[in-house]
């Protein structure tokens, strides 16, 4: 995530009854009619690091029914928040349900729980194998029968609904193998190219953050209509994204793991968007005034950030808001810039590159980001990559995993990994080599012990080797044992323009920057066959080619496509990227060049390169006496 500094700019059912309950507008607003915003209201105070209490107030901004501002995917959030939590038995065989509620508390009313169409005053409820999902409804009532609001969740899934996967023990249950990253791809281009990944001979395929986030075609962000790192700006944990729907999620996951192929997913809890990627209808920034954002689910979402008029539903200043999640204004740190990359404090409580910094010293946060991997793994994932890790202190992450665990029936799932993103850098002596509070070698470690996670669920989180492949190992030894490193040639954030967090030099290749396959196929194979340290979990990344003519860096899926932007902002979408397929049986690996000439917006399909494959198959044990239709090749490549 350091590496966004050089991309990101600094910058009730009856309707009647809804009406009758409905809230008037707050009518002692604080408007300005100038650019005068509230940024220096909104900021830390000294060694303060939480929200004031009284932020409380800033909660429950949607606009109810029957506002103009009102969409289909506000529910009643202005009334009535929740989510479902799964706590599974120890054979993981069943599963407890328990819907966690926040109600604005100028309403009254009881609370009835709909399970699959059933109602009950309990907000729990179980459910065993072979159950498949179920439809969760929520209704806040008054005189036993009037409803007042209502809270329709996503479909909760369960873990034995998934086929099981199968591979050879040469892959120690998902603890050794090679994953591949497909960086731009969406889900339905990864479910036709499951089979031939399986056959290869890889572990896994991993997709990049599943959550909702920020997807919208009406405001293109320095010229580019939904730039890629959007993707890291969720603004709830449903699982509708710009790679596709939750049910195309799903039918994706079964389909990989009925070949033999795992699935893992970029999961993004340090933080949720940035500040003024909302849906307030008013921000400003200096003489630049702008309009709300919008969702790949269509979620409503708030922040306090470029904002200068106090909010009609709430009457207070504008704050930190994700109601489908949900978190409110206590739920985040206090806004602070990241002033300092060795200085742990700084890295756990600032907000990086202004974006929304989650309180993960809270109790109610860490449940609620370990109850989101929960939901991944129940929809069929086998484990995740977690984004800006190192702004999550040791400690905290400790006790999400052991929440994690808590839910997953006492102990993290047989075939799970983790792997952490931090990045090492300079600060080698603070976050790996001298043990102290924010060390993510031993005292992590140490950490996940007092926790209560086992010596076998320590094993399955592992840390991201960014001192890979110059500089390893960064400490002159290896502070916890090499097999729990995460090794990788480049990942998605080293293609941006100016990124040198991970700067290579001769010991590597950025393949998009440097363009020269045959270096790059070299380095990708000696991964595979070094013998420095036994790295058991390897990465290799299949992207796709930035637009040269325009500057254009968002991923060929035709979300970035100009011709899609609607509104009167479409005149600065200058960076557009046509769309292009993803899958393509027919090709062989680094398809990046054409009749020797470099392609634009193209995907690279580098896990399709034969010479790569045979070098992780020996790495793995695996025969390469095969023919190319045994590991999912065309006979020409």
């Amino acid at each position: 995530m350091k590496q966004l500094i050089q991309v990101l700019s600094a910058v009730l059912i009856m309707v009647g009854m809804i009406y009758q309950f409905s809230p008037q507008p707050n009518k002692e607003q604080n408007l300005r009619d100038w650019c005068t915003n509230f940024d220096g209201d909104n900021g830390c105070k000294g060694s303060q690091t939480d929200n004031p209490s009284d932020w409380f107030d800033r909660n429950f901004q949607t606009p109810p029914r029957g506002d103009s501002l009102w969409r289909e995917g506000y529910q009643d959030y202005h009334i009535l928040q929740g989510y479902a939590q799964q706590k599974y038995s120890s054979d993981l065989r069943s599963c407890s349900i328990s819907i966690y509620t926040r109600v604005n508390p100028e309403y009254q009313g009881s609370l009835v729980y709909s399970f699959d169409g059933e109602e009950q005053t309990s907000p729990n409820k179980s459910f065993s194998a072979p159950r498949s999902e179920v439809q969760i409804k929520v209704y806040l009532r008054v005189g036993g029968d009037i409803t007042i609001a209502k809270l329709e969740l996503q479909p909760v899934d369960f873990v034995w609904n998934h086929p099981t996967v199968n591979q050879s023990s040469h892959y120690k249950n998902g603890q050794k193998g090679a994953i591949v990253e497909l960086f731009g791809w969406k889900y339905e281009d990864v479910e036709l190219e499951c089979e031939m990944i399986a056959k290869a001979g890889y572990m896994g395929v991993k997709v990049f953050p599943p959550q909702e986030s920020i997807l919208d075609y009406e405001h293109p962000e320095n010229g580019e209509l939904n730039p890629w790192y959007w993707l890291y700006q969720p603004v709830s944990y449903r699982l509708n994204s710009r790679m596709g729907t939750v049910e195309e999620l799903r039918k994706m996951i079964n389909t990989c793991r009925s070949k033999g192929l795992r699935v893992y997913a970029d999961a993004v809890v340090n933080h949720m968007s940035g500040n003024g990627n909302d849906m307030f209808p008013s921000h400003c920034y200096g003489s630049t005034y702008w309009g709300n954002k919008n969702s790949s689910g269509g979620s409503p979402w708030y922040t306090q950030g470029f904002a200068y008029q106090n909010w009609t539903w709430s009457g207070a200043r504008p704050g930190m808001e994700f109601p489908a999640v949900p978190y409110g204004p206590l739920d985040f740190h206090c806004a602070r810039p990241i002033s300092s990359w060795n200085d742990g404090f700084i890295l756990n409580y600032g907000w990086l590159v202004n974006l929304g910094d989650l309180n993960t010293e809270s109790d109610y946060v860490r449940q609620r980001i370990a109850d989101y991997i929960t939901d991944l793994l129940s929809i069929g994932i086998s484990g995740i990559r977690i984004d800006a890790a190192k702004h999550i202190s040791p400690e905290g992450l400790a006790y999400i995993f052991k929440k994690l665990a808590n839910n997953m029936g006492g102990k993290l799932p047989d075939d799970f990994s983790a792997y952490l993103e931090v990045i090492i850098g300079g600060e080698k002596d603070l976050l790996m080599c001298n043990e102290n509070w924010y060390n993510y070698g031993k005292s992590f470690d140490n950490y996940m012990k007092q926790a209560g996670l086992s010596d076998s669920d320590i094993y399955k989180i592992k840390i991201w080797s960014s001192d890979y492949p110059k500089e390893h190992p960064a400490c002159g030894w290896w502070p916890i044992s090499s097999e729990r490193f995460v090794a990788q040639l480049d990942c998605h954030d080293d293609q941006n323009p100016g990124s040198s967090s991970r700067d290579m030099q001769d010991k590597g290749s950025v393949l998009i920057k440097e363009r020269n396959v045959e270096k790059h196929r070299y380095f990708n194979r000696e991964l595979f066959f070094r013998t420095d340290a036994n790295w058991q979990i390897k990465l290799v990344l299949s992207s796709y080619s930035f637009i040269d003519s325009n500057g254009a860096q968002a991923p060929p899926d035709g979300h970035s496509d100009c011709a899609r932007c609607v509104g009167s902002a479409c005149s600065g979408c200058t960076k557009s990227v046509p769309y292009k397929k993803a899958h393509n049986p027919n090709v062989c690996g680094y398809t990046i060049y054409q009749n020797g000439q470099w392609q634009q917006g193209e995907y690279t399909r580098v896990h399709r390169d034969k010479e790569i494959i045979m070098e992780m198959r020996r790495w793995m044990g695996l025969s390469t006496s095969v023919s190319n239709a045994e590991i999912g090749l065309p006979n020409h490549c």
